[in-house]
């Protein structure tokens, strides 16, 4: 039992598992960045009193995944914003107008045109 759910744990974890898939905004790209955290029990035993007897067995796992960092990268300025402290939000938040200006929205081509951007 101990061997499947190490095994299953493996599958599970991955450099994907605590570098998250980046997530491009304009010339910004965040990465988000998380622990993991397993923990497994398991027991058993055996009892025999007078004419009766029996055995149990019990096991239980348990995972947690939670978000320490997000790691923004603007051209060659990379900077790690540690998440749970105050202020992260309004720094990753002041990095993103430059880039969200830069962001153009495409009209449609009618037949015959060309897509051109606003």
């Amino acid at each position: 039992m101990l061997g499947i759910t190490v095994s299953s744990l493996e599958k599970f974890i991955s450099t994907k598992t605590c570098i998250g898939e980046p997530i491009v905004i304009g010339d910004v790209t965040l990465v988000p960045v998380q622990t993991a955290s397993f923990g497994y029990g398991s027991g058993g035993g055996e009892g025999k009193q007078n004419e009766q007897s029996g055995t149990g067995g019990g096991s239980g796992a348990g995972a947690s995944l939670r978000p320490i960092a997000v790691i923004a990268v603007k051209g060659s300025d990379v900077q790690v914003f540690p998440l749970g402290g105050k202020g992260v939000i309004e720094k990753i938040a002041a990095m993103l107008p430059e880039a969200l200006s830069k962001i153009k929205v495409g009209k449609v081509k009618k037949e015959g045109e060309e897509a051109k951007a606003e």
